[in-house]
């Protein structure tokens, strides 16, 4: 079944103004507004709350991660964080709003109970893609090393995004690039 434009164009908007502003601060006029209605209440003729727009955007967003992990033309090939290629990609789809978003996200699922299994969902898509890419560049890992090693590298790429929030000069470029020689460095097949 083909996704109904104007209800995409409602999520689109409600991601960018709850990265902006938080979900708590974004106001469904506000969402409305972004996503070019004419009025309002238009939104609860495709949602009920503005908790299933949240509902909404976790599902856009967890899909789109899976997409990104899925393609491979944008997955590493052999190094462990990828071709210049594949880093561009990254950053270009990681804005900051895309992290800020994430925050926001991973912020309401552990205020609210009902959305922690969709944050859940949200952050396995990503250490599951992490450790397929672990498989194809660190092939002797054991199943627990790859488990421990693809959630460690989660909380880094999380972790250093924020910083990079924080600090816009920190360079990422070489962080990640001393962050991989150290897992090159213990986990080389001669260690």
């Amino acid at each position: 079944m083909k996704k109904n434009p104007k209800k995409k164009q409602i999520v689109e908007a409600a991601a960018r103004i709850i990265a902006e502003k938080g979900y708590e601060s974004a106001s469904i006029k506000e969402i409305a507004t972004e996503a070019g209605l004419t009025a309002p209440g238009l939104i609860h003729y495709y949602f009920k709350s503005k908790e299933e727009i949240l509902r909404e955007v976790m599902r856009e967003s967890r899909e789109r991660y899976e997409e990104e992990f899925e393609n491979p033309s944008l997955r590493p090939s052999s190094d462990l964080f990828g071709s210049e290629e594949y880093q561009a990609h990254v950053t270009e789809r990681r804005d900051p709003d895309w992290y800020k978003l994430r925050y926001e996200l991973f912020a309401q699922g552990l205020r609210d109970p009902a959305l922690s299994h969709d944050v859940y969902q949200l952050l396995e898509v990503g250490r599951e893609g992490i450790a397929d890419v672990l498989d194809s560049t660190l092939i002797h890992l054991s199943e627990e090393e790859r488990e421990s090693l693809s959630a460690i590298l989660l909380a880094c790429f999380d972790g250093l995004a924020l910083q990079k929030l924080l600090r816009p000069e920190l360079d990422l470029e070489k962080t990640y690039a001393l962050l991989e020689t150290m897992i090159v460095d213990r986990f080389s097949p001669s260690k």
